[in-house]
């Protein structure tokens, strides 16, 4: 081919991943049966033939949005995770927690919020969920081993029971916050839920 000849394609005249933040606020909103595809392009500003073109079609539209949110929890998570007492760090994963379940309103968890509708039936969409919920599992269970071995939990504990207890916090404050529960009242029930890992783990504050 000639210097002068076009380039192949047409180069992207958006920012995907303001395109991907537009298409996960449209389907946190209204959820995935209930978003449109007509809805989606009118929120990022592109034609349906673009996101087709782009992103694939709605359900990979939704599943690259799930994912992306993953992503980032799975950040907030870690960084929560890695405060040296674990107090702190359930105090600091439950403030995150609230942050995004009510950034953009009375929204909750986007995955709880839009995916267990889908997931019984849809398997691709709940290997997904799956997938979180044992990641979360692992995670918190990981981190009260961590505090056994630092001396903050009693050396009996169980630690995957008091990993189920944090999860079951911390999506029953995804559930109250799209409810409409205030932040400083999702705030008061996270407290409980610490307050219930205490009593439970045997944990020591010297």
């Amino acid at each position: 081919m000639g210097q002068n000849s076009p380039a192949r394609g047409r180069p992207r005249s958006f920012d995907p991943d303001r395109v991907m933040a537009d298409v996960r606020n449209v389907f946190w909103r209204h959820g995935y049966s209930g978003t449109s595809m007509d809805q989606l392009a009118a929120a990022t500003g592109l034609h349906k033939p673009s996101l087709y073109g782009a992103f694939g079609d709605k359900k990979r539209l939704y599943l690259e949005a799930l994912g992306r949110y993953l992503a980032e929890i799975r950040t907030q998570l870690a960084a929560a995770l890695a405060q040296p007492r674990l107090l702190d760090a359930l105090g600091d994963l439950a403030e995150r927690a609230i942050d995004i379940f009510t950034a953009n309103g009375p929204n909750g968890c986007f995955m709880m919020s839009t995916a267990m509708t889908e997931a019984a039936g849809d398997a691709e969409i709940s290997a997904v969920v799956r997938g979180a919920m044992d990641s979360l599992d692992r995670a918190l269970a990981q981190r009260f081993r961590g505090a056994i071995e630092a001396g903050e939990l009693a050396g009996d504990a169980d630690v995957e029971g008091l990993a189920r207890i944090v999860v079951a916090g911390h999506y029953d404050l995804s559930a109250r916050a799209r409810a409409g529960y205030s932040r400083d009242e999702l705030r008061a029930l996270a407290a409980r839920t610490r307050e219930l890992v205490k009593k439970l783990g045997g944990l020591s504050e010297a």
